[in-house]
């Protein structure tokens, strides 16, 4: 189950949603999505991420770059990534966080 952590951006509405340490997206004020983050510690695990979705997903726009909205040192900001692999990527990076701590 996704704690997720909201963030005011804008008096208007916008607000930026922590899914994990590694998954963020923004919504605009009628709670639309209209954009996603994947953040990662290398400019090549990101590159890695890009290709592996425009692999398997469709319509999705990408662009890696130094990262501005996640504490990792890259990300990718993507759009038209299905809701669904949003959410398992998120669970999954939630996992993996919780076992590092054990």
């Amino acid at each position: 189950m996704l704690n997720i952590t909201k963030v005011q951006l804008s008096a208007s509405g916008w607000t930026l949603n922590m899914l994990s340490p590694r998954v963020a997206t923004i919504t605009n004020p009628l709670g639309q999505r209209k954009v996603t983050y994947f953040g990662f510690e290398t400019e090549e695990k990101a590159l890695q991420f890009k290709r592996w979705l425009l692999e398997n997903t469709t319509n999705s726009t990408i662009y890696v770059r130094k990262a501005e909205r996640l504490s990792q040192n890259w990300e990718c900001k993507c759009w038209n990534v299905p809701t669904e692999l949003i959410i398992q990527i998120a669970e999954l990076d939630i996992n993996q966080q919780t076992q590092l701590k054990q």
